[in-house]
């Protein structure tokens, strides 16, 4: 691979010290979150790799993905050997935390069970280096009892993420526009309920009230009632922009700006790119290192200037391992760790900087 960082999993914590968080409280200082959605596992039916089987494709690989020939690969990632070392990868490439997608076990969708992509939260938690990278969830809303029991006892974890003091960091997922509390639980005051039994079993369990940020691409309509419905912030899994980087960059921009103006706390999303063999956009929207960097400054930018609204001072990538889709940071087979060393440059930057004033 070209251009890896050389790190293995027995020296994570090397050359590092950046980014312990004992030196500065983790309220006090921007985290990095990423998004992991991981469809990379072995079983006889996985529609995911198939889409980057044709050798076009084959240089967004990531580094655990084998090439079999000219239009066949396996990308399974669901081993302990291969979550291990995307631990030291995230790690040194200034990375705070992943937020893993939760799948009810018994979904099913595409032919398979969905369970299958909860298997590389469960590695991570049985990682003897879980510790060296926070974890969070993201969730559809109105989950049973016994998930939501699930998403307790995770919260518990020491390396599950806390924003704003001690408070478990948790996405929720309205990715629908028409997916508001009224559409989900009928009625606004029916979310409210459900989100304060949310709390009162969390914080039962001596863990502060959890920051609950809403995911949506229609903030003129779900910012209006968030507040009322129990809703800290709100995010995006991710927003759109064109036809090259910098439209995608500078529309993620306006995002947070219209985030804001509804009057919601907000966590910056930005993009690690889009498009791929899913859309047939090819790799336009993929951006250079030196892009990249930039979009995480002008998040950390907008964090600062915005204080009150970013209170959480966090901001959320699309994505750790979005391969096909186009949103990525996992070290890949053509550009190595090009993506991480950009956002670890920025990150050593930011709290050198952080450190000079104070």
């Amino acid at each position: 691979m070209r251009g890896l960082i050389a790190v293995g999993v027995a020296a994570v914590g090397t050359g590092c010290a950046v980014l312990q968080p004992a030196a500065v409280p983790q309220q006090e200082r921007i985290t990095i979150g990423a998004i992991r959605w991981d469809a990379w596992f072995a079983d006889a039916v996985n529609p995911y790799e198939k889409s980057l089987a044709d050798k076009r494709w084959h240089g967004r690989l990531p580094f655990y993905a084998r090439v079999l020939s000219k239009t066949d690969v396996q990308v399974r990632g669901d081993t302990q050997e291969a979550m291990d070392q995307e631990i030291a990868y995230a790690r040194a490439g200034g990375i705070d935390y992943w937020a893993f997608l939760y799948y009810s076990p018994g979904m099913r969708a595409d032919g398979f069970d969905h369970d299958h992509m909860n298997r590389a939260r469960r590695l991570y938690l049985s990682s003897r280096r879980k510790r060296d990278i926070n974890f969070c969830l993201i969730v559809n809303p109105r989950h049973p009892d016994p998930e939501i029991t699930e998403f307790v006892e995770m919260m518990r974890e020491p390396s599950y993420q806390r924003v704003v003091g001690c408070r478990p960091l948790l996405y929720l997922m309205y990715w629908d526009p028409t997916h508001t509390p009224e559409a989900w639980f009928g009625s606004t005051e029916k979310c409210r309920a459900y989100m304060d039994t949310l709390r009162a079993l969390v914080m039962a369990q001596g863990l502060g009230s959890p920051y609950c940020v809403a995911l949506t691409q229609k903030p003129e309509v779900l910012g209006p009632v968030a507040t009322a419905a129990g809703i800290d912030a709100l995010g995006a899994y991710t927003s759109w922009g064109g036809p090259d980087y910098a439209g995608l960059r500078a529309a993620q921009v306006r995002y947070w700006d219209a985030m804001k103006a509804t009057g919601c706390r907000v966590v910056p999303n930005v993009s690690a790119g889009w498009g791929g063999p899913r859309d047939g956009l090819g790799d336009a929207l993929q951006p250079r290192p030196g892009e990249l960097a930039a979009h995480v400054r002008s998040a950390c930018e907008w964090i600062e200037a915005n204080p009150e609204a970013a209170e959480a001072r966090t901001m959320l990538f699309y994505a750790w391992n979005e391969v096909d889709e186009g949103g990525w940071l996992v070290p890949d087979r053509s550009r190595g760790t090009a993506r991480l060393d950009a956002i670890r440059r920025v990150v050593d930057e930011v709290r050198a900087g952080a450190g000079a004033a104070r």
